[in-house]
């Protein structure tokens, strides 16, 4: 059994092989024509009532500038329709076994949401699993890339009904939209029809992506083992984290996102685990022992 866990902990904290299938890099003028991936089969469409936000009628520049990215306006009212506008991709994978990653480029205008939602469907959008969020920390410049990269659950791979969408949510601090440039009141600088997202530089892949130590400054995930059933997780920034529990057959056991608050762990067996964190796009992953 020793063995089988050093081998899941490889596989969750090292690459694999990755290589991208499908990807779209947007450098087309015309919307229409850009929404086609650039590599291999899938379906990109933009959702919840958003429009596509064009500069002299044609895409805005992309990451790098010399490209183009994909952008949209027009996203809902304040206290309405939190997790249903954004982009969504639809991306058949039957032809590759788990691991699966994606990789993007995000960006927003002052006057947009600065949250955003990370979803997956296994049942070609008939449901929807939160995977995580940006922690609120979008921001009006393409920083890196790629700036956001999410090794994604078991079955999304052999998976032709496949799906993956970010959409805008509220502020889980003030229960209502905050903007990019938020200065404590989100309904005087947040913008319906004014605030727009880009996208760029959308792959992926098979394979799971590195994870590089120390990636999330001040990462401690404590106690370990854990005796008491609580699980606490601080870092450096103390921004909102995505936490995913793995068991050693790769079943994600806890799905949450907290801030500084502790994780009750005491209905899970006792045993071995794989916590994956991820902060403002940083992921790293540590083994976990509960007794």
């Amino acid at each position: 059994m020793k063995k089988l866990y050093t081998l899941l902990f490889v596989a969750f904290a090292a690459t694999m092989n990755a290589q991208t299938f499908t990807e779209w890099n947007f450098d087309d003028l015309v919307p229409a024509t850009a929404m086609l991936p650039t590599t291999g089969e899938g379906t990109f469409s933009i959702i919840g009532g958003v429009e596509d936000s064009l500069t002299a009628g044609l895409m805005p520049a992309g990451n790098p500038s010399t490209g183009k990215a994909y952008s949209i306006k027009t996203f809902p009212a304040t206290l309405t329709a939190s997790g249903t506008a954004g982009y969504e991709f639809a991306v058949p994978t039957g032809a590759f076994a788990d691991p699966i990653y994606v990789t993007f480029d995000p960006r927003g205008s002052n006057t947009s949401s600065r949250w955003q939602q990370y979803e997956y469907s296994l049942d070609a959008g008939a449901s929807w699993n939160v995977l995580g969020n940006n922690g609120g920390l979008l921001t009006n410049s393409f920083t890196a890339n790629p700036m956001v990269r999410l090794n994604l659950p078991a079955g999304c791979g052999n998976n032709d009904g496949f799906r993956f969408r970010i959409v805008s949510i509220f502020d889980p601090g003030t229960g209502d939209y905050s903007a990019v440039n938020y200065a404590g009141n989100p309904a005087s600088t947040y913008g319906t029809t004014g605030g727009t997202w880009r996208i760029d530089n959308v792959a992926f892949g098979q394979g799971t992506l590195a994870v590089q130590e120390n990636e999330i400054a001040g990462l401690q995930v404590y106690p370990n083992p854990v005796t008491n059933g609580i699980l606490n997780i601080t870092t450096d920034n103390n921004d909102a984290k995505s936490v995913i529990l793995f068991d050693v057959l790769g079943k994600q056991v806890i799905n949450t996102t907290v801030t500084d608050q502790p994780i009750n762990v005491a209905s899970l067996n006792r045993g071995v685990y794989f916590v994956k964190i991820t902060e403002a796009g940083k992921t790293a992953t540590r083994k976990l022992v509960i007794k």
